[in-house]
C-alpha cells in the first residue's frame, strides 16, 4: 500500500538547526541548533517532548542505540552527555582551548 510522505513542520528553535537524527527505533526525534539547544520530539505525534539546555551553541548531536543518552557538542566546552529519560546531565567531557566548526 502507497502511503504519500506528509510534509511536517517542528518549532523549537530561535538560530539556525545545525542537525536533525533519528534514534535507533525511529520514535524520536532529535535536533540541535546554534541557540544552545537540542531538542527532542515524538515522532508518531510530531510534538516536542524534551529539552536539553547545551548553554553553548551545538554542532551536532549522536544517540546511543538503546537511545537513554543523547551526546551533544557544544563549541566551547567538549561534548555534554544527557540521560534522555529525565533530561539530567549524566557526563560532561571538556576539552580545554576547544572551539568547534
Amino acid at each position: 500500500m502507497y502511503t504519500p510522505m506528509q510534509p511536517v513542520f517542528l518549532t523549537g528553535h530561535q538560530r539556525p538547526v545545525r542537525q536533525v537524527l533519528h534514534n535507533f527505533d525511529g520514535d524520536l526525534l532529535f535536533t540541535c541548533s546554534d541557540d544552545s539547544t537540542v531538542n527532542m520530539y515524538d515522532t508518531a505525534q510530531c510534538v516536542r517532548v524534551g529539552i536539553f539546555e547545551v548553554k553553548s551553541a551545538c554542532k551536532s548531536i549522536d544517540i546511543t542505540m538503546d537511545s537513554k543518552y543523547v551526546l551533544a557538542t557544544a563549541v566551547d566546552v567538549g561534548v555534554i552527555i544527557f540521560n534522555v529519560k529525565d533530561g539530567s546531565v549524566a557526563a560532561r567531557v571538556e576539552v580545554p582551548g576547544i572551539q568547534a566548526n
